[in-house]
């Protein structure tokens, strides 16, 4: 009875072992078939081997910048003016108006040798603005004939409103019937402007007679006039490079003389004064009054 029982035990164990061994290798194939490509059945697509990773959107490196780009540029372009960057970027930027300065007639005289020079004054008459650095070409004409002339000095690079500053054209030029003024552009500045403030003062003047020979053979006279001034630094700041433009009115209160000259001054700290002395040659009738326009530079 007890061996049967045990015969039927071994019997029974063996299915048992079976299945469990079928079992034991499904799991592995599945493990196989889950995890690799081992089995040619089990190939799979990429998309399929791995779950798609959200793409990170991607990651700007490139630095800061000031640079604004504009589409379409509205590029300003300005000749013989030189622009500052804010002065481009600013859309109130204006230019000084040429139609605010003004050229008188020039007046025709003779100099110490007999040659021709005339004489004119150029004025500021806007009431806000300054202009810096004006420039003009001047022709003038006999005629159709441009004549050739040319200034004998710069214009001042800070006119104010209301300064007249004289202009001296030497050439040959027996007669004129036109002049022409063609302005250059220039940049304006609102009042107080940025020239240092100075007091120029005349604190006396000499009428005086020189001499002098021409080709060691011509002897001749002039006259001239001896200015005697002071400056005094009035603004904030040292001052130097302090330049004169003169002018000497006739009792009919036209151009007689006119000179330019850089002052020999020492560097004005503010409050500080020097005297100069600017001799200006007179051409027309005697002198009636002297008048100074002035220009400096700022430390």
């Amino acid at each position: 009875m007890n061996a049967n029982r045990s015969d039927n035990s071994k019997r029974l164990s063996r299915p048992a072992a079976a299945g469990l061994g079928l079992i034991m290798l499904a799991a592995g194939g599945y493990a196989l078939w889950k995890h690799t490509n081992v089995l040619p059945w089990s190939a799979r697509s990429p998309a399929q081997a791995a779950p798609a990773a959200v793409a990170a959107p991607p990651k700007d490196d490139t630095p800061p910048s000031r640079i604004v780009r504009v589409s379409p540029a509205n590029v300003r372009v300005i000749d013989h003016v030189r622009l500052s960057t804010e002065e481009l970027l600013d859309p109130e930027f204006a230019l000084f108006d040429p139609a605010a300065l003004k050229l008188s007639a020039p007046r025709r005289l003779l100099d110490e040798i007999e040659r021709p020079v005339l004489y004119a004054e150029l004025v500021n008459t806007s009431d806000r603005y300054v202009a810096l650095s004006p420039k003009a070409a001047i022709t003038v004409f006999d005629g159709s004939r441009a004549l050739d002339l040319r200034q004998d000095w710069s214009l001042p690079s800070h006119l104010y409103p209301g300064e007249r500053v004289p202009v001296a054209l030497t050439g040959r030029v027996d007669r004129y019937t036109e002049v022409k003024t063609d302005w250059l552009p220039a940049k304006r500045a609102a009042l107080p402007g940025p020239r240092p403030k100075l007091a120029v003062s005349v604190e006396n003047t000499e009428a005086n007679v020189g001499t002098g020979t021409l080709n060691f053979t011509y002897r001749y006279r002039y006259k001239y006039v001896t200015v005697h001034g002071r400056v005094r630094n009035d603004s904030a700041v040292e001052v130097e490079g302090v330049k004169a433009w003169v002018s000497l009115y006739d009792a009919q209160d036209k151009l007689s003389g006119a000179a330019f000259q850089e002052l020999r001054l020492p560097r004005l700290k503010p409050g500080e004064s020097a005297p100069f002395q600017v001799n200006v040659k007179q051409h027309g009738g005697n002198f009636a009054r002297v008048e100074i326009v002035y220009d400096a530079n700022a430390r």
